[in-house]
């Protein structure tokens, strides 16, 4: 009796554990799923996946409101009844599909489109989903089963699907599985998942007496205090903001490899999956000991702007956010209430991870003008440790090793901090950015009010918030100018070189966007990928006196490519960045656009939707430059967009692609569409770049030529340097409904050409 006592339990368990891991399987492969989908309609902004990201956020408070409301109005029985109730809704929107024909509106903001899109399309689906972690946890503990005192381990079940739907999605379903595919195999997990919930419903009414005895042994009946409120939200805000600061600042200023964002988020899924375990399975203590010497070093790489070595800056990073993310949710595990107010305490932490986000995607880059919040939060990580719980425990343990390692660590990091930071301490710094400072001090009164720090607490958090705000990019050596907008950051670098003399480059962070001359003499010399004897040098140089009338090029930069042109032409740019239209216009900054010798027009906007309203046939050549940063917008280079480059395109029309990238070949990508929309190409890759041509400004660069007809290619077809793709049947054509960007992508590129 005893063993089949025993048995059943292990089964109760289980069915839980699995259909919390599906819920959240599906969870994070919707998101990715329904981003993929919207892509080609809006474009590839990062508005889009934001926006997408604040829905999804929003939608997963809703759930877990829901999940708190009901089960403490209904009680976990009679909530379940209606839950299964509402488990076939779902069915009437699946599966997944969003609908092409509805166009952006202009009379409606995008945001406001998108939003209603997604609500319309994955919202009911997406909500019934969200509600599962929180209230499966509920209903587990209002079972008879011996570990429902304490249901929090569940939380481990979830966040592993998480992982896996966040790892599996790009590495083997979305380089086999078309998404009607994924849609269809969405549908058959989710009656699956329909199918396990019916199942924790039964076994919910088929406990006999309701175990539910309080873990902190307080009342049930308690209510929630409101500091306690604040500080899960205050704990759950702290990693999110990370998360989202070291994702920005690793791929941004470090290096810029795709899917190299996947890591932060994986890891900060790895900090619950091991905080919210049955055992202890990392060494916390030793985590709040070592954790201002992993910070302090990364909060002057920062400002010091050292990259080198690339890797090593990297892992420290990631190895810093970690274990931040471990400290701070471990203290959420110490302080998680009993299970009567178990959802309530899912919503908080959900806020808190909302208002990261927030924090971060969204009012960060309007009030501070570099990115200040990534090392804003470890600087205020540091400065709370002593109000945390684990480190009450290790001064309580007076052990003197762990006493002395503990207050001299951190002491040797405010000071080296101090020392750091106050170095070139000017004024003027915190006069040019007032709001964003000012923000910076009231998120530390509320994290320093929350966590009860202490007064000397306060004043150490207000000199070091005074210190770490006077900082400004503008006031580094060799930049000119740099501002953030909501694309990123670009900064105007001034440098000189013994040989080839002084520069002004443009870059977006370690992507160089173009670069001039401040040599009167090499004034109206294009440079970097543009060089004269550089691939795109060569085709103009060819179809000199050709009789173009218009000429079009999705990507501005610093507006390079308009030394090229010729008078009786003209230019448009398109360009998706208002701040480098403000750079490129710029004659401080670059004079390539004021000196055209042809008329030029810049139209801001996504090069593809705005493409798309010009009429057909219009283009004699059309430049695409939209690909020399390494995160490539796929919806700019799958048939259904290079269809729409050949409508714009006359009879006699060239299509030119820079596909120069440091990790992503595109070739075989282009010559499989080639191949299917019986295109004819040339194509030249130049890598052998002399330490003199670098010196001089010339860039190593990738380009592709398509056209219709061989015969315009003119006299290119006899330039040896030139060659037809390579014919291949192993890269599969990338649609708007299909892409694998593993099949040409390499981690092993060149290191950031910078200047």
């Amino acid at each position: 009796m005893l063993k089949s006592s025993h048995f059943q339990g292990q089964n109760v368990r289980l069915i839980y554990s699995y259909t919390l891991f599906l819920s959240a399987f599906l969870l994070f492969c919707v998101q990715l799923i329904v981003a993929k989908m919207i892509l080609p309609l809006l474009g590839g902004t990062p508005s889009v996946w934001n926006t997408c990201q604040f829905f999804f956020q929003a939608t997963l408070l809703l759930g877990y409101g829901y999940a708190h409301l009901t089960t403490k109005w209904l009680g976990s029985r009679h909530q379940a009844i209606i839950h299964i109730a509402l488990l076939f809704l779902p069915l009437l929107s699946l599966p997944l599909a969003i609908d092409r024909t509805w166009q952006p509106s202009p009379n409606l903001p995008p945001s406001a489109w998108l939003l209603t899109i997604l609500l319309t399309s994955v919202g009911l689906p997406f909500f019934v989903i969200s509600t599962t972690a929180p209230l499966l946890q509920k209903w587990f503990a209002d079972t008879n089963h011996d570990r429902s005192s304490d249901p929090y381990f569940l939380y481990s079940a979830s966040n592993i699907g998480s992982l896996l739907g966040l790892l599996s999605y790009p590495v083997l379903i979305e380089p086999y599985f078309s998404v009607n595919s994924q849609n269809q195999l969405w549908l058959i997990a989710y009656v699956m998942l329909m199918i396990l919930t019916i199942g924790c419903g039964i076994t919910l009414w088929r406990s006999g007496q309701i175990n539910n005895p309080s873990i902190d042994d307080r009342s049930p009946t308690e209510p929630l205090a409101i500091s306690q409120i604040f500080q899960w939200v205050v704990l759950a805000f702290i990693p999110s903001s990370l998360l989202l600061g070291v994702t920005t600042y690793i791929t941004t200023d470090l290096a810029a490899i795709p899917l190299l964002w996947a890591i932060p988020l994986a890891l900060y899924l790895l900090s619950f999956i091991f905080t919210f375990a049955r055992r202890q399975l990392l060494p916390y203590r030793q985590f709040v000991i070592i954790l201002p010497l992993l910070l302090t070093p990364l909060i002057l790489l920062c400002w010091a702007r050292s990259v080198k070595p690339l890797s090593l800056v990297v892992l420290l990073n990631l190895c810093g956010f970690f274990v931040a993310a471990c400290v701070f949710h471990w203290q959420l595990v110490q302080k998680r209430p009993n299970p009567e107010h178990l959802t309530s305490f899912y919503w908080w932490i959900s806020v808190g991870g909302v208002l990261g986000g927030w924090f971060n995607a969204i009012a960060s880059p309007l009030v501070f003008n570099y990115l200040l919040e990534y090392p804003l939060m470890m600087l205020l990580s540091i400065l709370v440790l002593p109000s945390l719980n684990l480190y009450q425990q290790v001064v309580a343990t007076q052990d003197p090793k762990d006493l002395l390692n503990l207050k001299n660590l951190r002491l040797i990091s405010l000071g080296i901090l101090f020392g750091g930071l106050l170095v070139g301490f000017s004024p003027q710094g915190w006069q040019q950015n007032i709001l964003g400072n000012a923000i910076a001090l009231l998120v530390m009164g509320l994290i320093f009010w929350s966590l009860k720090v202490k007064k000397l607490g306060w004043v150490n958090g207000l000199c070091f918030v005074l210190l770490i705000g006077q900082f400004s990019l503008n006031n580094l050596g060799g930049i000119l100018y740099s501002d953030r907008s909501f694309f990123g950051l670009n900064r105007v670098i001034y440098y000189e070189h013994e040989i080839g003399g002084k520069y002004h480059s443009l870059l977006h962070g370690t992507t160089l966007h173009g670069k001039q001359s401040l040599d009167p003499n090499r004034r109206n010399e294009p440079l970097s990928y543009f060089s004269p004897d550089s691939p795109i040098g060569q085709f103009f140089d060819s179809f000199t006196g050709q009789d173009w009338d218009q000429v079009g090029v999705l990507g501005l930069g610093v507006g390079t490519l308009a030394a090229y042109a010729q008078p009786g032409q003209a230019w448009t740019f398109y360009e998706i960045d208002p701040t480098v239209e403000e750079i490129a216009t710029n004659p401080a900054y670059f004079t390539f656009l004021q000196d055209a010798q042809a008329p030029y027009q810049i139209i801001l906007g996504d090069g593809r939707l705005k493409l798309a309203e010009i009429p057909d046939n219009f283009y004699d050549v059309l430049i695409m430059d939209a690909f020399s940063s390494d995160a490539i917008p796929v919806h700019l280079v799958t048939q259904e967009a290079f269809e729409l480059y050949l409508r714009k395109l006359k009879p006699t029309g060239l299509l030119v692609v820079n596909i120069s990238n440091r990790y992503i070949d595109l070739e075989p990508v282009l010559g499989a569409i080639a191949d299917r929309l019986e295109l004819f190409s040339l194509r030249q890759q130049e890598l052998d770049i002399s330490p003199m041509e670098k010196a001089m400004g010339k860039s190593a660069s990738h380009w592709v030529i398509f056209t219709s007809n061989p015969d315009n290619f003119a006299q290119l077809v006899n330039d040896d340097r030139w060659q037809p793709i390579a014919q291949t049947n192993q890269t599969e054509v990338w649609t708007d409904d299909y892409s694998n960007i593993f099949q040409v992508l390499s981690l092993f590129g060149d290191q950031p050409d910078r200047f």
